[in-house]
């Protein structure tokens, strides 16, 4: 990450770095945080919990808008299933990236990357390939059939979806730095479970967790927060206290 020198660089890096988790219940509350926020960040994630309520409405009230939408569905199925279903996430022009499984196979992600280009040959939808999920623990792996350490199934997982032709990875902060020394600046890493350093979260489930600053100076493309920004009283406030952890700790 190149060295930010002051506040107002790190409110550009929020802006252009920081994906906005939408993970609220409904549409209006999705709309509301949305609008708060303009000017202030400028990518937004919808993921299972709005898409599986409101499908495609979701996102054709987000072209009004001027932001870019991570559409965050983790698809895993059979490769025609998957590669019909990216064509489809292609003709929404506020998608700008979508997620698919690593695990699914390589044929798979093939099929997803051959999807959004016919479902738009020009601009198409950057397709992400999660690896390890960030909930997972390294004590969680041999309860899923995975008999090795998690550094090393992440890594097997990024070789398959890379080759395969995914533009980038879905990885904790923790494999950020091998990732990069594996893969060199062209992959795009998306780091979810993104902390704010003294800050508790209620019920958190993440388990491979660190902080805006650190996670970009270890070689993150962009981060994904959302409960530190949602649940806070002031969203607007927490933004900036983003952009100070940036300056401070990159």
């Amino acid at each position: 990450m190149k060295k930010i020198e002051d506040l107002e660089a790190a409110r550009r890096a929020v802006r252009e770095q920081v994906i906005v988790a939408l993970d609220v219940p409904t549409m209006e509350e999705a709309l509301g945080l949305m609008d708060l926020l303009q000017g202030r960040a400028r990518f937004f994630k919808i993921g299972h919990r709005l898409f599986t309520r409101y499908g495609p409405r979701i996102l054709e009230a987000c072209e009004d808008r001027d932001v870019e939408i991570f559409l965050d569905l983790k698809l895993y199925d059979i490769p025609s299933v998957v590669g019909d279903a990216c064509a489809h996430i292609s003709g929404h022009e506020s998608v700008f990236m979508t997620t698919v499984h690593a695990s699914g196979g390589p044929e798979m992600v093939e099929a997803a990357v051959e999807g959004v280009r016919r479902g738009r040959g020009s601009r198409p939808v950057q397709v992400i390939a999660v690896t390890a999920l960030t909930s997972f623990s390294e004590n969680d792996l041999p309860q899923i059939g995975v008999s090795m350490r998690m550094q090393d199934w992440a890594a097997r997982l990024a070789d398959s979806a890379l080759g395969a032709g995914a533009d980038g990875l879905v990885s904790s902060a923790r494999e950020v730095p091998s990732f990069r020394e594996s893969y060199g600046a062209d992959p795009i890493l998306v780091t979810p479970g993104i902390r704010l350093k003294n800050v508790a979260i209620a019920g958190d489930d993440q388990q491979r967790i660190d902080t805006p600053g650190r996670t970009l100076a270890l070689g993150a493309s962009m981060l994904v927060m959302g409960r530190p920004i949602y649940q806070a009283p002031d969203p607007v406030e927490v933004i900036e206290v983003i952009a100070e952890s940036i300056l401070e700790e990159n």
